[in-house]
């Protein structure tokens, strides 16, 4: 996306990224092949369909502490285009600042371009909306992907509630 989308070279995406020129060449001939056949879309299972209902409740409930129970000690969060935090006290932060937020995000389990995800809306904007990611291992948050500072994505995107 920072070359193909946004415009960035090589040698600028690698120092965003953090990465060298040839991993940004190596990933966008990866990415540009997937584009040009993308896979079919995995069905979603009834057990992540429940996880991502049970996420979503708790977070709207405001149950954020019984949420950082569920992070595993090596989580990761990302929330492009430039935040990234490493294990559980550092992503732990990542709930505090919802508690703290003016708006009062909503989540709902969907699954977005055929992945199990979550909307995040604004319950007085249904148009200030953005995808959240979660990836799990043994019942555990290893992986969250927040787009809320990249809200482009939502362009084109496929929605289907569930």
């Amino acid at each position: 996306m920072l070359v193909d989308v946004l415009g960035y070279s090589l040698v600028e995406a690698a120092t965003i990224l953090e990465t060298s020129v040839a991993a940004v060449k190596a990933t966008l001939h990866r990415g540009r092949s997937r584009l040009a056949d993308p896979p079919a879309p995995t069905p979603i299972g009834e057990q992540e369909k429940l996880r991502l209902r049970a996420y979503a409740d708790l977070f709207n409930a405001r149950a954020f502490d019984a949420l950082r129970d569920l992070l595993a000690a090596e989580v990761q969060l990302v929330m492009p285009p430039n935040i990234r935090r490493d294990g559980k006290h550092d992503v732990s932060i990542y709930y505090a600042r919802y508690s703290e937020a003016t708006i009062a995000w909503r989540m709902e389990a969907a699954v977005i371009d055929g992945r199990p995800a979550l909307l995040a809306t604004d319950p007085a904007d249904p148009e200030a909306r953005f995808p959240v990611l979660l990836g799990w291992s043994d019942g555990r948050i290893v992986a969250i992907w927040d787009f809320h500072y990249a809200r482009y994505v939502m362009d084109g995107i496929d929605i289907v509630r569930i």
